[in-house]
């Protein structure tokens, strides 16, 4: 996504969650909660619909609850089982997201037809967690007609967005049990006699059959009746009508049941008011066990009800002066994070300015130097002035070396270089350059070098350690002008999941090197930006900026980690951990000379693949000029075409990137099912080095990597052609 479009997307979503925090906050409503979740979060993402599902009571229902741009018959009516093999199933079963980007091609969940017919052809689901130990609400599924990937950004502002869902759900749930809990308020029975005696109750008697018997003459002062009135079910009578059926039904139910009656219900008094009385009433049994009538008391609760009242009032100012506060704090944290943002950014910025500022600089050097030798090679050839060109000759390829030693620096900090990675014993290699190193520092530098006994192994590229290690001994011979010590230590490390996460690793097996100077150190800003590129302490012209961003870029792509620890006058450590390799190491081979200048097989075949016409033109004049026959495509699906034919074939050179659907790798994989034992030459940029893929290249498969002279093409295709082929064809295709 483009940046300006990220950042968009990055407001929506903030501005969905502030302003579903303050309905969930404000509303009561959960239908109104719940429909405006769905909306807020659809126009946050750019979908066309959304859907909150409710779980169901059996655990594996999904009703949809809410939802916004459904057809009319799905929300409120629509259920879905959450079955095993759907997204729904297993987003509640594992708890994570699940995301199908394109339904179409989707091979792991099935879809409600509902879905289907609304024209859905990505969806996401997210799980609405329950509270307090509750089971899951249910589901967030956001839809798009049009297949999207759903970015990291995308997950998490949903899972975001869900717990706030989760916690307005809570809110009313919490809100609906205490008002169940306050209608359902009661008086314990467990009082003690003498507080009943000492309490202004009013006592009343019923018989075995629910029948009063009898009334306090302060319940004929309170309620002004008669005590013929208030015999048998008057006293019924005179609850609130709000309250009667509430209260008779109560006392009905006591007595078929043979329990105590306790309720509360608002009664009419003398002075025409209303008063809170609360009733009661326990069974009075006979030897048997059986019901011989009742004794009750109606107890003034007035007071009481009030201080409730007042109570619930205090509540509901505090429960605002909480969501009050809880706004202006979620307020202060967008602030503050949006503000982090844009320091984030503005750093951002800079290290991008001073990548592109170092890359023109030097590029724009070099580039000089090859047109200015070409644009004089040009006016001495006009001028038959032809004394000086092989200078210029020189001049330019010495400036294109350049170029393409910066290039993979480069690469190497940006870790898209491409590794020979092999078996490696550090400390082999590091005893193996201990002369070299002595020589390069100088003899006013004190080398230790220590290795601890039993090394394990480590995947790397060797040429690229040793250029790291090297790198790294010149730095701190240039930090100790004066003369010092550079100590070399190699050792197995086990890292804890502790120590791992302090280095940015995961757990496990790891070889260390460590190189240390007594040099003059460096403060924590320069420690900081050490790795940044093109960024150096030395004075101009003594250095790139590159050596330790590509030591960084190295390691990081071999699995390690690079760490710098130094302070002002306390000399420089560097410290690089490498992942342990489980196989042996290979053992140390010394390079394999270049074949003798000359020809190369008489009548070998070579089929050159490539989209670049320039490229593919100088490389067809080195074969010819080699004495091989080229078959020349620019494209697999060309270059197939021609292994599919009867032409001898003696050798395959391929671009790994090329056009039309087919790369360089599948191009040989074809070649190899096609002719068994072709040998295979590979030639690659960085960004195509990926096609290869990590599986090691076979005994009769090599690799180039552009940029590279047409001299070491042409060594190099000499080589190849005088191995020996691995298998021949028992036939040549049809």
């Amino acid at each position: 996504m483009h940046e300006t479009g990220r950042e968009a997307g990055l407001l929506r979503q903030q501005e969905a969650l502030a302003r579903f925090g303050e309905l969930a906050l404000r509303s009561d409503s959960i239908d109104e909660i719940l429909a405006e979740a769905a909306r807020l979060v659809r126009d946050a993402l750019r979908a066309d619909f959304a859907k909150v599902m409710e779980l169901q009571p059996d655990g594996r229902t999904l009703l949809v609850r809410a939802g916004v741009g459904w057809p009319e018959g799905v929300v409120g009516q629509v259920r879905v089982q959450a079955e095993i093999g759907s997204s729904e199933g297993y987003a509640l079963r594992t708890g994570d997201a699940a995301i199908s980007p394109d339904i179409a091609l989707e091979d792991r969940f099935t879809y409600p037809d509902f879905i289907r017919d609304a024209g859905v052809r990505a969806l996401v689901n997210v799980v609405i967690l329950g509270t307090d130990h509750r089971p899951p609400y249910g589901l967030l599924q956001v839809d798009s007609r049009r297949p999207r990937a759903f970015s990291e950004h995308d997950i998490s502002f949903l899972r975001g967005y869900a717990t706030l869902i989760a916690g307005a759900v809570h809110r009313l749930h919490v809100a609906a049990e205490r008002r169940r809990a306050e209608e359902a308020l009661r008086e314990s029975e467990d009082h003690h006699r003498a507080s009943v005696e000492l309490n202004p109750q009013i006592p009343w008697t019923a018989d075995a059959d629910g029948r009063i018997t009898g009334f306090s003459q302060r319940w004929l002062e309170l309620t002004g009746q008669t005590q013929e009135a208030a015999l048998q079910d008057g006293w019924l009578r005179t609850p609130h009508p709000d309250d009667r059926a509430r209260i008779q039904a109560a006392w009905r139910r006591a007595v078929a049941e043979g329990t105590a009656f306790d309720a509360e219900a608002r009664f009419h008094t003398a002075s025409g008011a209303w008063r809170w009385l609360r009733a009661r009433a326990a069974p009075r049994r006979g030897a048997a066990k059986e019901v011989m009538g009742w004794y009750g008391t109606l107890e003034d609760i007035e007071d009481r009800k009030r201080l409730e009242t007042a109570l619930h009032l205090w509540n509901d100012a505090l429960e605002k002066r909480v969501a009050e506060r809880t706004a202006a704090l979620q307020s202060e944290q967008q602030e503050r994070a949006a503000a982090e943002e844009k320091l984030r950014q503005a750093q951002k910025m800079e290290a991008v300015g001073q990548l592109t500022g170092g890359i023109a600089h030097d590029f724009n050097n070099l580039l000089t130097a090859i047109i200015g030798s070409l644009g004089l090679l040009e006016r001495r050839r006009i001028e038959g002035r032809f004394g000086d060109f092989d200078r210029y000759i020189t001049t330019a390829q010495s400036a294109a070396t350049r170029a393409a030693a910066l290039t993979h620096r480069l690469l190497a900090f940006s870790r898209r270089q491409t590794l020979d990675a092999r078996p490696t014993d550090l400390g082999a290699l590091v005893r193996g350059m201990e002369d070299m190193i002595r020589r390069t520092v100088g003899p006013a530098v004190q080398l230790e070098v220590a290795a601890s006994p039993g090394l394990w192994a480590t995947l790397l590229d060797r040429n690229q350690m040793e250029n790291a290690l090297l790198n790294l001994c010149i730095n701190a011979r240039d930090a100790m002008p004066e003369g010092g010590r550079l100590s070399i230590a190699t050792a197995n490390a086990r890292l804890d999941a502790r120590a791992a996460a302090a280095r940015d690793l995961a757990a496990g097996d790891y070889l260390m090197l460590a190189v240390a100077d007594t040099g003059a150190g460096m403060p924590p800003d320069v420690v900081a930006r050490a790795f940044d590129p093109f960024f150096t302490t030395k004075p101009l012209g003594k250095g790139t900026g590159l050596g330790l961003s590509m030591i960084y870029g190295f390691v990081r792509q071999s699995g390690g980690q690079v760490r710098i620890v130094s302070a002002p006058g306390q000399g420089t450590t560097v410290c690089i951990h490498l992942p342990r390799h489980a196989g042996a190491s290979a053992p140390a081979t010394a390079p394999r000379a270049s074949p003798p200048p000359g020809r190369a097989e008489p009548g070998a075949t070579v089929l050159l693949v490539d989209d670049e016409a320039t490229l593919r033109s100088l490389m067809t004049e080195v074969l010819e000029e080699l004495g091989c026959t080229v078959l020349a495509a620019a494209d697999g699906a060309a270059g197939l075409a021609l292994l599919r034919s009867a032409a001898r074939l003696d050798l395959l050179v391929t671009d790994v990137g090329l056009p039309g659907g087919m790369n360089g790798r599948q191009v040989a994989e074809a070649a190899r099912l096609l002719r068994p034992g072709l040998r295979v030459l590979f030639i690659t940029g960085y960004a195509e080095a990926a096609a290869i893929g990590n599986v090691p290249l076979a005994i009769d498969m090599q690799l180039m990597t552009k940029p590279f002279t047409m001299a070491d093409l042409a060594r190099r295709i000499r080589g190849m052609i005088a191995q020996p082929q691995a298998l021949k064809p028992p036939s040549q295709p049809a």
